[in-house]
């Protein structure tokens, strides 16, 4: 069985997409946020219906709206654990596999690309490698998935910078890890980004 961890910040006002405060508002900014939610839930929602995976809202703190989504899109919600993303990636990563699951995966919220499309292709080729990642445009990446816990992967990681992607694959090689590397992605930070997703969802309304 696949798992896959959908990571949030909950959504609580002045805390969320705090660099697009500037041109949305704290107001704004907490809207958005909770768009690309509802968005990633609904594809995750489409790749269940015909796929053998688990989905579970894992957000950052305890939020009346995060048990709203759960409810509604009908999956677990659990709370995040740990000092760091990395921390936190890697206490879900390994609690997903604890609980019987063959190959478990994180994924960011706030990633429109990853569509029906995309994660129907990160399930039907996890577990053909030890390790499945969805890079990002700014050196990041927006997904990863694993057959097996690997904390070397998240320790010490220059979280936030463009050499998060390039760091983790010389980890993952270092250590003898099998990759599969998917089509580079985007995630929303900045204004321009979320006039891009605002495109996105535009066009597949009108699809």
């Amino acid at each position: 069985m696949l798992s896959l961890a959908l990571f949030a910040k909950a959504p609580i006002l002045g805390l969320t997409k705090t660099r697009l405060q500037g041109a949305l508002g704290s107001e704004g900014a907490l809207a958005a946020h909770c768009e690309l939610v509802e968005y990633a839930l609904t594809q995750l929602s489409l790749v269940r219906r015909k796929s053998r995976i688990r989905v579970e809202l894992w957000t950052s703190a305890e939020h009346p709206l995060a048990e709203q989504w759960a409810q509604a899109f009908e999956m677990p919600l659990r709370i995040q654990f740990g000092d760091d993303l990395g921390a936190r990636m890697h206490h879900a990563l390994q609690d997903q596999l604890s609980r019987g699951a063959e190959y478990a995966l994180v994924m960011g919220c706030d990633c429109p690309p990853l569509d029906e499309n995309y994660l129907s292709w990160v399930m039907e080729h996890a577990g053909t490698r030890d390790v499945i990642i969805a890079p990002a445009e700014d050196g990041g990446y927006g997904l990863i998935g694993m057959a097996a816990a690997q904390p070397t992967l998240f320790n010490d990681m220059p979280w936030g910078s463009s050499t998060v992607m390039a760091e983790t694959l010389h980890r993952a090689h270092e250590i003898g890890l099998r990759v599969l590397v998917g089509e580079r992605i985007w995630d929303v930070d900045r204004p321009a980004d979320w006039l891009r997703f605002q495109r996105l969802r535009d066009a597949s309304q009108g699809s």
